[in-house]
Order: structure tokens, then sequence, then C-alpha cells
């Protein structure tokens, strides 16, 4: 099963969920809702000894309901068929208009247009799912004048810079495509490394780049795809400019409760991603 919720439950609810008996607990309380659950019988499943402090946290963060001295789940566990034809018919009208672009308008309007949209517009939701969910996440690094962004879903992170300062951000282990541009450049300062990759990005628009000594920087936009170096260096990642939004997505009813809109949403850019054939992209927002 996997859960998901708001950028605004993030910092409380990560850490719950990241403990193992969560999961082991859903299950069985998923498993066993129709039956009255008491805290005795809890007790016996989960011998563990702060099982209880661990069950007020939820109780606290409203992810079970106690009533009576009775427990159960106070968050909604979708599968495969549920909202299928509502997240469908969102595909529909938002499919059409994605078409009319090109490839890499497809990717920008993808990565931000519709992905605020389905990522972005819920606030203070939680949901679990049965179904299979493609796991989707987008980063971002960079300075004031150029983010560089990744739109990933694929099982393994290419490598580009900004999956490399998420995986520094977020301190995870370092994937072992990745080893070149960590010793490369090491923990460097993020706005500081930006502000170097800045200068050569222009330089190289203008065709006026000049290696004239080994440049970390420079070896990091070969290392990472974000340029290719022929006879002339050339600017790979495509560079955007913001623009007014060019895609119309449509409203949903107010009365579906926010984590069944979240899923909805969800399931609509999964199902954009498959029929655009979308796979792992990066671009370049130039904030000028």
């Amino acid at each position: 099963m996997n859960y998901f919720y708001s950028n605004s439950k993030k910092k409380k609810l990560g850490k719950i969920i990241e403990q193992p008996i969560f999961s082991e607990f859903v299950a069985y309380m998923y498993e066993n809702q129709q039956h009255e659950i008491i805290l005795r019988e809890l007790k016996t499943k989960f011998p563990q000894k702060k099982f209880e402090h661990f069950l007020d946290q939820l109780i606290e963060e409203k992810l079970v309901l106690r009533e009576n001295r009775r427990y159960m789940l106070n968050f909604p566990i979708f599968n495969n068929e549920k909202d299928l034809t509502e997240s469908q018919n969102i595909t529909n009208e938002l499919l059409p208009q994605l078409r009319e672009l090109s490839q890499e308008e497809q990717q920008l309007a993808m990565g931000e247009e519709v992905w605020r949209y389905c990522f972005e517009g819920e606030e203070d939701y939680f949901y679990g799912t049965t179904a299979d969910i493609l796991l989707v996440n987008k980063v971002s690094a960079g300075n004031e004048e150029y983010q560089f962004i990744s739109v990933n879903h694929e099982k393994d992170l290419p490598v580009t810079l900004a999956n490399y300062f998420y995986i520094q951000k977020e301190q995870l282990p370092m994937p072992k495509n990745f080893t070149d541009l960590a010793h490369t450049i090491g923990d460097v300062n993020e706005s500081y490394f930006f502000d170097q990759i800045e200068v050569i990005l222009e330089h190289i628009q203008k065709q006026k780049y000049k290696k004239r000594r080994p440049s970390i920087f420079f070896d990091a936009l070969v290392l990472s795809a974000t340029i290719e170096t022929n006879e002339i260096e050339e600017i790979r990642l495509p560079i955007f400019h913001p623009s007014e939004e060019k895609i119309v997505c449509p409203v949903l009813d107010t009365k579906i409760v926010p984590a069944e809109r979240a899923y909805i949403k969800r399931k609509v850019y999964e199902s954009l991603i498959a029929k655009l054939s979308l796979t792992d992209y990066s671009y370049i927002l130039e904030k000028r």
C-alpha cells in the first residue's frame, strides 16, 4: 500500500509513516474494518513497548478515530476501480490540449501547469491506495535566475543536477550512477554552484564560451547531460521563460472531499504520462 498526503502534513506524518509498524497496523485495521476493534486486541496484536504512544500519535494526527473505546482508520483507502470514470473524463479533456503542443512544450506543461493542478491544488489530505500507482516526483535546484527541474517516474533516477541536489538535501544514499558527478562537485553550496553554472550557460548561449582551464562546473554540466561538447558547446536541455498558461484544467465537483480529489488527479497525471509516452525529463526555467 502507498500513502499520499499534502505538503502541509509532510513534516509530522513523514516520520510516522516511516516507522515499520505503520504499514502493518494499517493493513490489520483495513482487513478487520468490519469488526469492532478495542485497545486490548490491538495491544495483543502489537506488543511493542511504545505502541500506545504510536497509537496516540495517529489519533492526534486524525489518522485513527477512537469512539466508545473502539478504534478505526480515519482516512480513505482507494483501489483501482475508485473514481475511474472521473479520472478518465479529466484525462480526455486535457489530452487533446497537450497533443497540440510540441514535445518540449508538453514537458513544460506537464511539469508546471498540469503538475500544479494535479499535485498542488489540494490542501490538508491523506489517503492510502492499494492500486498500482506511478510514483512520480518533481525536484528543482538553482539560483534566482535559473531553476533546473527534473520530473522523474522511473525506478532509477537519471543523472541530472536537480536530482543530485535533491539527493544531497534529503541525505539519501548516493546512487552508483551519480558517482562521477559526486566526485566532481562533492558537497558544494547550491547557490554558489548555480551562480557559476549561470555564467557558463550564458556564454554558451552567445557562443562565446572558451574553456581555458579545468572547471568542475563545466564538467558537471557534461556529466549531467546538460550540455554536449562537439565542435562547439551546446545546451541539451530546453530553456523556458515564464509564459501564459496554455492548458485549461477542469474544476472538480466541490462535493468531492480533498483526499478523493487528490487521488483522482494523481491518476490523471499517471494516465497522461502513459498516453504521451513521457519518460523522465528535465528542463531549465529562466526567470528573467
